[in-house]
């Protein structure tokens, strides 16, 4: 018992000591935390802007530490946040908006403690201004069925004051709103002629899925014209239609910004276009099944395409389609193949659809029926191929599609001939190609220019534009030149040039026919594609008149060396301006531009033709 008090007599003297000992300085204890934010991690705000607030506390974990008390700090590197600001909770401002959407961190720490707080930020909210209202007299177009797409109607509508000429022309000074609408498939009967549109709600489709409730985004716009011609035209930003059951329509669209409200109420005027509906069942026992193979060059690594051809009689040794000659195309998509291994369809049964480029598909849009005339040079006969399926098997192929509304049956025995396209091809005839026997100064009169602008599509660093000279009336000579232009020729391709296949500056590329029978480069052609002639040397030039105008001179030869010759001046339009101009125009579009467009000539996906 003593020893034991005398223990704790012990114990006690050195804090008897120290209570009554003054320190220098006062010694203080240090305790451990951990850095918790208790708000959201991700801080959401709209366009205008605000406050935000991000609550923290600091959870004590053990005492006594060593090192010295931290404090909590907060930085952000965006210019937007503003006033941070760190006390019992940590405060700070976003400044509006007048753009994209944007996102920053604001980073939290304490000691080597770090949390990041996403703070995002919404784009400014363009609410477009109630500025015209328009009440519309006239509703009418035309009705395709299921011509396009197999999965729904295609009402191709306009809604205006004053209608059209008796040529299907815009009139002057009237207002036009024109929506590609794809609606419930109508498949009854026309009422004097017109087909209703379906009820329902439309909504305007940047992806042009032709889906029902879309509305096409390339083919629908608004134009208005004055005594002369289109003063306005311009796509949609945003357009929702509504149909009531009575036929009472509401149109409201956003162009360049402004709020449009069109409303109808009437009789509408769709005129049943359906195209050969109800035509005959035909079957037909091919003797020839051909493909081009694409790769996945429009679907990387998820399919591999086939264009993929069954006739009757085939082609000749060029590759031309023969006179009185079938032929079904068939826009196929399988799964992806080893093509190291021998080209071939994998087996299957692949079913027509929309367009979705998926395994064991088949895209309605670029298949077609066709059958050529006794010249071998016309169709005789054509069609579009809607709905079905083509069963390829180690027997050979079995079709049962839908054509013009008809059942068509197609049965190939035997293998099919794969012809590897996917680098870019096969072999290019080398020419000649010109059909002229002497040489030729072309007539440009009453022609229009029109061009196409691609950047640096070469990638050489000069600039490339395509442009053709067209005569209006479809008939006459037609010119057309590729060319690359300097590399800061974004504006404009005026500048004197070389034919030539060099891809320098200032140069017009040599006229060519590629594997798939597609004219590229600089040629000479009529419309009836029998006269023709490509440009392999010579100079060609586009002089600003400093007017309005422009000037184009060629003195070039064909590849059996005639001279052609030509010079043309006006103002050069581009292939935007060369619009709808009557109702009919979206499905015939009349003036093609027979330039060396890169989305047809050079993806592929125009129809396969001798030119």
């Amino acid at each position: 018992m003593k020893l034991r008090r005398l223990f704790f007599a012990l114990l006690a003297l050195p804090l008897a000591f120290v209570a009554c000992t003054e320190p220098d300085e006062p010694v203080v204890e240090n305790k451990e935390y951990n850095l918790n934010v208790t708000s959201e991690l991700v801080l959401s705000f709209e366009a205008e802007g605000g406050q935000g607030v991000i609550t923290y506390e600091l959870v004590e974990e053990t005492r006594n530490s060593p090192v010295p008390m931290p404090v909590v700090e907060a930085t952000c590197d965006a210019e937007w946040i503003t006033d941070l600001v760190v006390a019992e909770n940590i405060t700070f401002n976003v400044a509006a908006n007048e753009a994209e959407a944007r996102t920053t961190k604001v980073v939290v720490s304490y000691g080597e403690q770090r949390v990041e707080v996403e703070v995002e930020q919404a784009a400014k909210n363009v609410t477009p201004v109630d500025g015209v209202v328009f009440e519309a007299q006239v509703l009418t177009g035309q009705y395709y069925g299921d011509y396009y797409t197999p999965d729904a109607g295609n009402y191709y509508i306009f809604f205006t004051d004053n209608g059209f000429s008796e040529d299907g022309d815009f009139l002057p000074n009237s207002t036009y709103y024109q929506l590609d609408v794809y609606g419930v498939l109508y498949e009854g009967e026309s009422v004097d002629g017109y087909i209703p549109l379906p009820e329902g709600t439309y909504t305007l489709d940047e992806y042009e899925t032709m889906a029902v409730g879309t509305i096409g985004i390339y083919y629908s716009g608004y134009v208005k014209t004055n005594d002369t011609e289109e003063e306005v035209e311009a796509y949609f930003e945003a357009a929702e239609l509504v149909v009531a059951a009575d036929g009472s329509c509401v149109l409201t669209a956003t162009v360049d910004g402004e709020k449009h409200t069109v409303t109808f109420s009437g009789q509408s005027t769709i005129s049943d276009n359906r195209i050969n509906t109800g035509g005959e069942e035909q079957s037909m026992e091919a003797g020839y099944a051909y493909a081009y193979y694409y790769g996945d060059q429009y679907t990387p690594g998820v399919a591999d395409n086939f264009y993929f051809f069954l006739s009757d009689l085939g082609v000749d040794a060029d590759g031309w389609e023969l006179a009185n000659a079938t032929y079904y195309r068939f826009d196929l998509y399988s799964e992806l193949v080893d093509s190291e291994n021998g080209l071939a369809i994998p087996y299957g049964t692949y079913t027509i659809d929309n367009g979705s480029c998926d395994p064991y598909t088949i895209g309605a849009y670029y298949s077609a029926y066709y059958v050529m005339d006794s010249d071998g040079w016309d169709y005789a006969a054509e069609g579009t191929i809607t709905s079905g399926t083509v069963v390829i098997d180690e027997n050979g192929v079995t079709a049962n599609i839908m054509v013009n509304g008809a059942l068509h049956t197609v049965t190939y025995t035997g293998a099919i001939e794969v012809i590897d396209a996917a680098s870019g091809g096969g072999d290019e005839d080398d020419g000649p190609y010109s059909t002229l026997y002497d040489d030729l100064r072309c007539n440009l009169d009453d022609h229009s220019l029109y061009y196409q602008y691609y950047g640096d599509y070469y990638e050489t660093g000069y600039m490339n534009w395509a442009f053709a000279i067209m005569p209006n009336d479809g008939e006459g000579d037609f010119v057309q030149f590729d060319v690359l232009a300097g590399p800061d020729s974004t504006t404009n391709f005026y500048g004197e040039y070389t034919i030539a296949d060099t891809f320098e500056a200032y140069t017009s590329y040599t006229g060519y026919i590629d594997w798939d029978g597609n004219m590229v480069g600089a040629w000479y052609y009529t419309d009836d594609g029998i006269t023709m002639a490509p440009f392999v040397d010579g100079t060609m030039s586009v002089v600003d008149n400093g007017d309005g105008t422009a000037t184009v001179e060629f003195d070039v030869y064909d590849d059996y060396g005639y001279n052609i010759t030509g010079s043309w001046t006006g103002a050069i339009l581009s292939v935007d301006q060369m619009s709808t101009r009557s109702q009919s125009l979206k499905k015939a579009e009349s003036k093609q531009v027979n330039i060396p467009v890169k989305s047809a000539i050079k993806v592929k996906k125009s129809d396969i033709s001798k030119f």
